[in-house]
Protein backbone atom coordinates (compact mmCIF):
# COMPACT_ATOMS: atom_id res chain seq x y z
CA UNK A 1 0.00 0.00 0.00
CA UNK A 2 1.36 3.82 -0.30
CA UNK A 3 0.17 5.65 2.07
CA UNK A 4 0.07 9.83 2.37
CA UNK A 5 2.21 11.27 4.64
CA UNK A 6 0.34 14.38 6.28
CA UNK A 7 3.13 15.86 8.14
CA UNK A 8 4.90 17.28 5.02
CA UNK A 9 6.38 21.03 4.37
CA UNK A 10 4.28 23.24 2.23
CA UNK A 11 4.22 23.27 -1.23
CA UNK A 12 5.73 19.05 -0.68
CA UNK A 13 3.38 15.64 -1.30
CA UNK A 14 4.81 12.27 0.15
CA UNK A 15 3.75 9.05 -0.02
CA UNK A 16 5.42 5.47 1.92
CA UNK A 17 4.85 1.94 1.50
CA UNK A 18 3.80 -0.24 3.70
CA UNK A 19 4.14 -3.80 2.96
CA UNK A 20 3.25 -4.90 -0.19
CA UNK A 21 2.86 -2.47 -3.14
CA UNK A 22 1.21 -2.83 -6.38
CA UNK A 23 0.83 -1.19 -9.00
CA UNK A 24 -3.29 -0.38 -8.21
CA UNK A 25 -1.65 1.34 -5.26
CA UNK A 26 0.15 3.94 -7.21
CA UNK A 27 -3.43 4.66 -9.75
CA UNK A 28 -5.41 5.12 -6.44
CA UNK A 29 -3.31 6.75 -4.02
CA UNK A 30 -0.78 8.66 -5.34
CA UNK A 31 -1.69 9.45 -9.16
CA UNK A 32 -4.89 11.06 -7.69
CA UNK A 33 -3.28 13.25 -5.65
CA UNK A 34 -0.77 14.57 -8.40
CA UNK A 35 -3.42 15.45 -10.81
CA UNK A 36 -4.77 17.59 -8.39
CA UNK A 37 -1.69 19.18 -7.91
CA UNK A 38 -0.48 19.97 -11.33
CA UNK A 39 -4.76 20.69 -12.04
CA UNK A 40 -3.74 23.83 -9.25
CA UNK A 41 -0.24 24.67 -11.29
CA UNK A 42 2.07 24.05 -8.49
CA UNK A 43 5.24 22.07 -9.34
CA UNK A 44 5.47 18.25 -8.42
CA UNK A 45 7.99 18.30 -5.39
CA UNK A 46 7.54 14.28 -4.31
CA UNK A 47 8.99 11.95 -1.54
CA UNK A 48 8.74 8.47 -1.59
CA UNK A 49 9.55 6.24 1.77
CA UNK A 50 10.88 2.96 1.16
CA UNK A 51 11.42 2.04 4.73
CA UNK A 52 11.07 -0.20 7.29
CA UNK A 53 7.57 -0.90 7.15
CA UNK A 54 8.07 -1.64 3.23
CA UNK A 55 7.59 -5.36 1.99
CA UNK A 56 7.63 -5.61 -1.79
CA UNK A 57 7.36 -3.13 -4.05
CA UNK A 58 5.90 -4.38 -7.42
CA UNK A 59 7.69 -3.17 -10.25
CA UNK A 60 4.36 -2.51 -11.83
CA UNK A 61 4.04 0.02 -9.47
CA UNK A 62 7.10 1.93 -10.29
CA UNK A 63 6.81 1.55 -13.81
CA UNK A 64 3.78 3.06 -13.48
CA UNK A 65 5.03 6.00 -11.57
CA UNK A 66 7.67 6.58 -14.52
CA UNK A 67 4.63 6.75 -17.05
CA UNK A 68 3.00 9.27 -14.95
CA UNK A 69 6.05 11.35 -15.35
CA UNK A 70 6.69 11.33 -18.89
CA UNK A 71 3.60 12.30 -19.50
CA UNK A 72 3.96 15.26 -16.97
CA UNK A 73 7.48 16.28 -17.64
CA UNK A 74 7.54 19.76 -17.03
CA UNK A 75 5.58 19.33 -13.96
CA UNK A 76 8.09 17.77 -11.81
CA UNK A 77 10.28 19.64 -9.65
CA UNK A 78 12.12 17.50 -7.30
CA UNK A 79 11.65 14.27 -6.34
CA UNK A 80 13.24 12.60 -3.35
CA UNK A 81 13.49 8.78 -2.42
CA UNK A 82 14.25 7.46 0.93
CA UNK A 83 15.21 3.77 1.97
CA UNK A 84 17.88 2.14 3.00
CA UNK A 85 17.80 -0.76 0.11
CA UNK A 86 21.26 -1.25 -1.68
CA UNK A 87 19.76 -1.06 -4.98
CA UNK A 88 18.05 2.55 -4.28
CA UNK A 89 20.95 5.14 -5.39
CA UNK A 90 22.53 3.65 -8.42
CA UNK A 91 18.99 3.15 -9.81
CA UNK A 92 18.35 6.59 -9.05
CA UNK A 93 21.32 7.75 -10.20
CA UNK A 94 20.92 5.85 -13.34
CA UNK A 95 17.88 7.06 -14.06
CA UNK A 96 18.48 10.55 -13.19
CA UNK A 97 18.73 11.69 -17.52
CA UNK A 98 15.18 10.39 -17.50
CA UNK A 99 13.87 12.42 -14.13
CA UNK A 100 12.49 15.66 -14.91
CA UNK A 101 13.99 17.99 -12.68
CA UNK A 102 16.05 17.32 -9.50
CA UNK A 103 16.15 13.56 -8.16
CA UNK A 104 17.88 12.33 -4.55
CA UNK A 105 17.91 9.63 -2.41
CA UNK A 106 18.24 9.88 1.22
CA UNK A 107 19.08 6.83 3.41
CA UNK A 108 15.78 6.11 6.11
CA UNK A 109 17.84 8.29 9.23
CA UNK A 110 17.94 11.24 7.07
CA UNK A 111 13.92 11.93 6.56
CA UNK A 112 14.07 14.80 7.69
CA UNK A 113 16.86 16.17 5.36
CA UNK A 114 14.91 14.58 2.51
CA UNK A 115 11.65 16.84 3.56
CA UNK A 116 13.67 20.13 3.74
CA UNK A 117 15.25 19.12 0.40
CA UNK A 118 12.18 18.66 -0.99
CA UNK A 119 11.32 22.25 0.55
CA UNK A 120 14.24 24.25 -0.01
CA UNK A 121 13.79 27.19 -2.91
Amino acid sequence: MLQKIEDMPAGTIGFEAIGEVEDDDWRDAVEPALRDLIASGAKVRLLYVIGPRSGDVEGDAFGADAEFRARHLSSFERLAVVGDEDWLRPALAALSFLLPGKAKAFKNSELTAAKDWLAAA
